[in-house]
């Protein structure tokens, strides 16, 4: 019985710490897989973002804010991988970037940068008004496989 107890407020503990993050208005979706963000902003041409709505032209902005769960190297960096891709409503991948932090090698970032992670993307072709995509994206630690993934819905007007 001891052993069950033990298991259970492992799981327990191990599901406290998960922090997903979700904001229907948005159509935001962020899922902690090992890699937990506390807070995320999302900003259309550098002012707070309030619905699925943005323009042809204006520059969407994710922050992930205060992200936790990187492993640690020796020098203190730590691992970081950042990638986003944008989808059509035919899930017909128009853009991708496998990781935007391959130029940091194997020395990696600061524990400092790792916690607050933003990602950009300019609203343009080959996107049109009037039509619905998915920006997805991952941030992953290449030390320990820990990942987060998340998605947002745009209406380009």
């Amino acid at each position: 019985m001891t052993n069950k107890f033990l298991l259970f407020l492992s799981l327990l503990t191990f599901l406290a710490c998960k922090h997903n993050i979700e904001n229907s208005e948005l159509g935001l979706y962020i899922t902690d897989l090992g890699l937990s963000p506390e807070h995320a902003l999302v900003m259309d041409d550098f002012n707070h973002k309030t619905n699925k709505e943005i323009s042809f032209g204006h520059q969407l902005t994710i922050e992930i804010q205060n992200l936790s769960g990187f492993t640690k190297l020796p020098s203190g960096n730590v691992l970081a991988g950042v990638e986003n891709s944008v989808i059509d409503e035919k899930n017909k991948v128009i853009f991708h970037v496998s990781d935007y932090f391959l130029k940091f090698g194997d020395k990696g970032v600061s524990m400092e940068d790792s916690k607050k992670i933003k990602i950009n993307l300019t609203i343009g072709k080959p996107m049109e008004r009037g039509k619905k995509y998915f920006m997805l994206f991952r941030i992953w630690d290449k030390k320990s496989g820990k990942e987060m993934k998340g998605n947002i819905e745009l209406n380009v007007i």
